[in-house]
């Protein structure tokens, strides 16, 4: 049985910084305070979830599912045609 080497396709290609930027703005509108909050300080301060439970008062099991759900709407909005209307009513 061979393996096949699967390649990474790079998410962000094709875009621009202004665009990357322009998209997470969007996607950090679309979640609450507290999951833009928690979604900054991992991707981008490498804050222990420990830390983040503590600050908002919470499980470090919530900071996952907050992380989580902060995540999938980058993803939707980063790869949505028109990232502005992507899901509304959230």
């Amino acid at each position: 049985m061979t393996q096949e080497k699967v390649e990474r396709q790079d998410l962000c290609a094709g875009f621009t910084s202004a665009d990357i930027e322009r998209r997470l703005r969007i996607a950090l509108g679309k979640t609450s305070a507290r999951q833009a909050d928690i979604f900054m300080g991992v991707r981008f301060d490498e804050a222990p979830y420990e830390k983040l439970a503590a600050r908002h008062g919470i499980t470090v099991d919530e900071v996952t599912a907050d992380f989580a759900r902060a995540l999938r709407m980058w993803s939707r909005c980063l790869n949505a045609r028109f990232p502005h209307l992507v899901w509304p009513w959230l």
